[in-house]
């Protein structure tokens, strides 16, 4: 859905025009249910400035956004300090613009440029569901495989994440760039249809747009789970 991953283009045109609408403040409530710690991160698109918190099995912190925000939250194993420990590496991604076109909130979990943690977003009330992509709650609560020539590890060889096709290969075929910058020219690969056998409800490439975003009109806010 969102900006900045360089992939994934459907809501980016909003996200611009997002930000200038005056906001209050949304609680994004982020939860850590996995057997271990979490640090969660928050980026809001454009400005930067990441926020960080680590947070102990079965504790939880809020991130006050404005009602007009657009940016993505992430969590990542072993960080124990208040910066992203391992930026050089994928992860799981939920991102959201609010207040977007025609005042709906835009929302997806994201594994364009890979993954490393299970992750689940669900909007804190909103309209009936008229579908699942109505005010519904993307999940992956178990990861894809990870071929072995995507598997990011630490100095101790722990596999901590798994690269993405695109991110492992750089090529416009996987990337949609180039010649392929088009829904019409960027097919889904073999490695993103393994993990959108694995996981519907992601995005698994960039031009995966009409199984992945997701929309809600009236949330008070989001609960963005690790380990759901």
């Amino acid at each position: 859905m969102v900006a900045f991953n360089t992939l994934t283009s459907s809501i980016v045109l909003v996200v611009l025009g997002a930000m200038a609408v005056p906001s209050s403040a949304v609680p994004m409530i982020v939860k850590n249910k996995c057997s271990y710690s979490v640090q969660a991160n928050q980026l809001t698109n454009v400005v930067g400035n990441p926020k960080a918190v680590v947070l102990s099995p079965g504790q939880s912190t809020t991130f006050d956004v404005a009602s007009n925000w657009g940016g993505r939250i992430w969590g990542r194993k072993g960080c124990t300090g208040s910066s992203d420990c391992q930026p050089s590496a994928p992860s799981s991604l939920a991102e959201f613009t609010l207040n977007g076109a025609g005042g709906k909130d835009f929302y997806d979990v994201s594994f364009v440029d890979g993954f490393n943690l299970p992750i689940s977003v669900a909007p804190n009330g909103g309209t009936t569901h008229t579908n699942k992509y109505d005010c519904g709650t993307p999940t992956c609560a178990n990861l894809p495989s990870c071929p072995a020539q995507f598997q990011v590890k630490d100095g101790s060889g722990n596999v901590i994440a798994c690269n993405s096709a695109c991110r492992a290969y750089g090529t416009p075929e996987y990337c949609c760039t180039g010649a392929y910058n088009s829904p019409q020219t960027c097919k889904a690969s073999q490695y993103a249809n393994s993990v959108k056998q694995a996981c519907p409800d992601v995005y698994s490439y960039a031009y995966d747009d009409t199984s992945s975003t997701y929309t809600c009109a009236s949330s008070s806010g989001y609960t963005i789970t690790f380990c759901p």
